[in-house]
C-alpha cells in the first residue's frame, strides 16, 4: 500500500553481483557481463529482473550481496 502523505515509494534495497570467483559484476563489455576482482568497481542494482539477464549472459553461478 503506498503512503498517504509521501507519494513515493521507498527505494528498493540495492545488492552487488558476484560469481563464484568472488569477482563482482562491473558492467557490460561488448554485450556481455563484465567481473572484476577491484570491489570499488562493482555496480549496484536495485532489481532481480538486472540479475537474471546478467546471469542469461554468463555461465558462472552468480549470489547477491546486500549493501
Amino acid at each position: 500500500m503506498k503512503r498517504v502523505l509521501n507519494n513515493k515509494e521507498p527505494k528498493p534495497q540495492e545488492f552487488i553481483v558476484l560469481n563464484e570467483y568472488c569477482q563482482v559484476f562491473c558492467g557490460l563489455r561488448k554485450g556481455y557481463p563484465s567481473f572484476s576482482d577491484n570491489m570499488d568497481e562493482a555496480k549496484p542494482i536495485w532489481n532481480d529482473e538486472q540479475l537474471k539477464k546478467i546471469q542469461y549472459g554468463t555461465n558462472f553461478k552468480l549470489e547477491k550481496h546486500y549493501i
